[in-house]
């Protein structure tokens, strides 16, 4: 069986881009279901404190729910013109 995938994810940006934008856990949650995206408080409040690693849909789904892009959410920024040279 496949494991879901994750990203680089940065679990104090989420925090602080949740605060930035005046939202409780409930909110973001919330603001995610309604855009398709079923997340919990449980699993904001989960990821927030570094007990779990959210899957890559629900950090999308967090990113668009705060209304930032991606990168602002992760440790790593993805560089998308990025190119694997070849040998």
């Amino acid at each position: 069986m496949p494991h879901p995938t994750t990203l680089p994810f940065d679990r104090k940006r989420l925090r602080e881009w949740r605060e930035r934008r005046g939202y409780h856990q409930s909110d973001l949650a919330q603001r995610c279901t309604d855009q398709g995206t079923p997340v919990s408080v449980f699993q904001v409040s989960r990821a927030e404190v570094g007990k779990s690693k959210p899957q890559a849909h629900v950090v999308v789904a967090m990113a668009r729910a705060l209304q930032i892009e991606l990168d602002e959410l992760l440790s790593t920024p993805v560089d998308e013109n990025q190119e694997q040279e070849s040998p």
